[in-house]
């Protein structure tokens, strides 16, 4: 999968692991991502912040899907955009709760779990999506264990590990 991250995110949340995300980045134009999304060849593309639908993204998903890619992607669900993708992740917030027409589009169901207090309110968005997954904040050991806790007790979700952190790829 190729990763597409912007910038900005309208959500400040203590465990994020995309601090950098706050920040202006290198703006680059349409055709520069699509010309470095090139070089990959993996046909998903994930876009993914930050939080993406700060940004228009009409043009960016268009010109990649002509391109024969699918799409992924991963938003906190506060901002409502018609985009067409492929796949759209919902990553609710214990301090603000995602737009309904996001949930009512959401394929997946993401909570990234810092403490005890993120798995509380979980199971209230079991009715979303079709997939639904724990993520333990940055792999750390604690809430590694409450999400495999979680999940046995809970066999309709599934554990969610950032892969790439643990094997130390970028």
């Amino acid at each position: 999968m190729v990763f597409v991250r912007l910038t900005g995110c309208n959500l400040r949340c203590d465990f994020c692991d995309t601090k950098y995300a706050f920040e202006a980045g290198e703006e680059m134009m349409v055709g520069e991502i699509l010309s470095e999304r090139e070089k990959y060849p993996s046909k998903w593309v994930c876009i993914t912040g930050g939080e993406p639908f700060i940004q228009p993204l009409d043009e960016l998903v268009g010109r990649l899907k002509a391109d024969g890619s699918l799409i992924q992607i991963e938003t906190n669900g506060t901002i409502f955009q018609p985009v067409t993708c492929d796949w759209l992740a919902v990553s609710p917030k214990k301090e603000r709760r995602p737009v309904e027409a996001m949930l009512e589009r959401a394929d997946e169901i993401k909570i990234v779990v810092d403490s005890k207090a993120a798995l509380d309110f979980a199971e209230e968005y079991e009715a979303w999506g079709t997939c639904h997954s724990v993520q333990p904040e940055n792999n750390h050991e604690e809430a590694t264990k409450l999400c495999l806790d979680f999940v046995a007790k809970h066999p309709q979700w599934r554990l969610s590990m950032q892969l790439h952190k643990l094997i130390n790829i970028r």
